[in-house]
């Protein structure tokens, strides 16, 4: 029989409906529809972002060393990022990460939808990516000096505790001339919007 003949018997289609149900429904749901709808208009679900940036970690002995790299170069440390730099534990040993850039939208979020700090990080965690290393921010920004005016990027991290117990992340951005290493707040009420654009590492 011609293999272009082949179809699906009602039970092997019943079978994918059973499977693709207990995705939908599961904890991964949101990500797994907008897979789905992307699939649907032939597009592909899970197409491989390409590599940002290569960046080296553990080039510095502590955090203290870190901090002063950064004064050193000239970057300006906002307060909030200030306050969490100190609990950055740099890798023990040298290594390279390979790092990718995707907005929400890209992500597979509608257009005119928002999403939860916790949605995104699934969503990239669906497509095969993995959250940064605390060292991540200080160290792109470190290693980030040809960035474009006006970009902003959130490092999607497991954020840190501040000293007034609120949860941060890394955002890497120049504004007015200067290279700056500021965070965010992270709360159960926050979404952002479509056009926001996260720091992830390719495990590749």
């Amino acid at each position: 029989m011609d293999k272009k003949d082949i179809r699906l018997t009602l039970s092997d289609v019943q079978r994918l409906l059973t499977i693709l149900l207990g995705k939908l429904a599961g904890p991964d749901g949101g990500s797994w529809l907008r897979a789905l709808s992307k699939f649907l208009r032939k597009e592909n679900p899970w197409e491989k972002p390409e590599i940002f940036k290569v960046i080296e970690l553990g080039t510095f002995e502590d955090a203290k060393a870190l901090r002063t790299a950064l004064e050193q170069a000239g970057i300006s440390i906002g307060t909030w990022a200030s306050d969490i730099l100190d609990k950055v534990k740099p890798a023990k040993a040298k290594k390279t990460v390979k790092l990718v850039v995707l907005s929400v939208g890209e992500l597979g979020f509608p257009e005119d939808a928002t999403a939860t700090y916790t949605d995104i990080c699934k969503a990239a965690c669906a497509q095969g990516l993995d959250l940064c290393e605390a060292e991540v921010g200080p160290q792109l920004r470190l290693q980030y000096l040809d960035q474009p005016e006006g970009e902003a990027l959130v490092v999607a991290m497991p954020p840190l505790v501040a000293s007034d117990g609120d949860l941060l992340v890394s955002l890497v951005k120049r504004d007015g001339g200067e290279y700056r290493l500021n965070a965010s707040y992270i709360f159960s009420g926050n979404r952002w919007s479509n056009s926001v654009r996260f720091v992830f590492v390719s495990p590749e």
